[in-house]
């Protein structure tokens, strides 16, 4: 895997550079906070969403479980930090710091899962479960976002795929499992927030 990971980080950042249109692009999508805002505005549109009341409650109830796995994939990722470590990119290989440092910054996420991939995935699948359109519009910023993070040196593929792996079982066990546990818990909240009006 080493391998792997070392040749698609290579012909990855061999790209710095070469194109300003493309390094532009990849600033924007590599931001800590341009593809998770893009998120948290499908989120709150998919609140709204909706024919019908059976509908919207649907779709909020999506809205809570992707809230729920993006939470959970963060602290599954704390735990396998513990497990498994290796550094980044551009800790290992130091010539690749000038290719981070001019599309993003040094991180100090843990590399292996990459974060970035188990939470963007785990708000993709989660809503995938409830809303098959929502969810492949979201998984859109969940492949771009990490995919520009390797192209700055910040993950490798291995990296990426575990968390997109994490964040998937993630956003499946919360959807599948572990809500209907809580499942009066869930339709209480709906009650209360009806008679608040915001629904």
């Amino acid at each position: 895997m080493n391998w792997f990971d070392n040749q698609i980080i290579s012909r990855l950042t061999d790209l710095v550079g070469k194109s300003n249109i493309l390094d532009r692009i990849m600033i924007l999508l590599a931001n800590d906070y341009f593809i998770p805002v893009v998120i948290a505005l499908m989120l709150l549109a998919l609140w709204y969403m909706g024919r019908n009341a059976a509908e919207r409650e649907r779709n909020q109830r999506a809205l809570i479980i992707a809230a729920t796995a993006m939470g959970s994939a963060c602290g599954f990722v704390l735990a396998f930090y513990h497990l498994s470590y290796h550094q980044h990119p551009f800790q290992e290989h130091p010539e690749l710091m000038a290719v981070t440092m001019k599309i993003a910054y040094p991180i100090h996420d843990p590399p292996f899962p990459s974060n970035t991939s188990a939470v963007t995935f785990a708000a993709a699948s989660s809503v995938w479960l409830w809303n098959r359109r929502m969810g492949l519009l979201m998984l859109i910023p969940a492949i771009l976002m990490p995919l520009a993070k390797m192209y700055a040196a910040l993950y490798y593929p291995s990296d990426i795929l575990a968390g997109a792996a994490l964040g998937i079982a993630t956003g499946y066990f919360i959807s599948k499992v572990a809500m209907p546990w809580f499942e009066p818990i869930v339709s209480w909240i709906f009650q209360v927030l009806q008679r608040l009006c915001l629904r």
